[in-house]
């Protein structure tokens, strides 16, 4: 990872299977550190391998995960995505196979570009009131978005056009959208698309928790039950 920065949790308990890796992007004015303890993966997801990156500064107390000028499927911060996968996988009996990308804000704008582009190394992407650039899609990946309708920072069409981006690689831009079966993601809201044997489903969930630190009106928040949400997603990929 060259001169890059990350913190991890790796479980210490034995395991006789390969583990799940999950790689967490924080936002645009926070750090890693903050966004592992406010996410929640940690208790979550206990038997995986959770990677935090910490992006490079961009300015006036800002981070940025990529460089300004970069194309859209050519991200700065892709040779990290790679790197983090080659150096972790080299270095722990991980699930090649169940490689997954979290995000919230910029961080899960910069997860979707990963799960677009680099599709055909990410099982999944997890992602709360992010975007999406360019495109098509590489390779299929499963999506779990997440968006309040009320964010103005990140406008929820900008959410609708993840969820589309998604559909369409996956080959259900045609498919119905439906309940789900799995409380935690009926908790917010979440709707379907693609059955449960579907390999790459889509699920769109328009949350209604806007509650911010100090219980301020926020919706661009990450809502209570995401970790938990995104556990269940990621556990229900066959």
């Amino acid at each position: 990872m060259g001169d890059r920065t990350v913190s991890a949790r790796v479980p210490t308990s034995a395991s006789a299977a390969p583990r799940d890796l999950v790689i967490a992007f924080h936002g645009r004015t926070n750090d890693a550190e903050q966004a592992r303890r406010y996410f929640g993966l940690d208790a979550a997801l206990p038997e995986a391998i959770i990677v935090y990156p910490h992006a490079l500064p961009a300015g006036s107390g800002t981070f940025g995960w990529s460089a300004p000028g970069d194309a859209p499927d050519r991200l700065r911060d892709f040779a990290l995505v790679d790197a983090i996968i080659d150096d972790f996988g080299s270095d722990h009996c991980i699930d090649v196979d169940r490689v997954f990308v979290v995000g919230h804000s910029l961080g899960a704008s910069f997860a979707n570009d990963v799960a677009c582009h680099l599709g055909d190394r990410i099982r999944g992407v997890a992602s709360v009131a992010g975007g999406v650039q360019g495109g098509p899609c590489v390779g299929r990946t499963a999506a779990l978005i997440l968006h309040h309708p009320d964010d103005r920072l990140v406008p929820v069409v900008a959410g609708e056009q993840v969820r589309d981006a998604f559909r369409a690689t996956n080959d259900l831009a045609e498919a119905p959208a439906g309940p789900t079966a799995q409380p935690a993601l009926a908790d917010l809201r979440c709707r379907r698309y693609g059955g449960d044997d579907v390999a790459h489903p889509v699920v769109w969930c328009l949350h209604d928790d806007a509650t911010g630190p100090g219980g301020r009106y926020y919706p661009h928040t990450w809502p209570g039950g995401a970790a938990r949400a995104i556990a269940a997603f990621f556990a229900g990929l066959p």
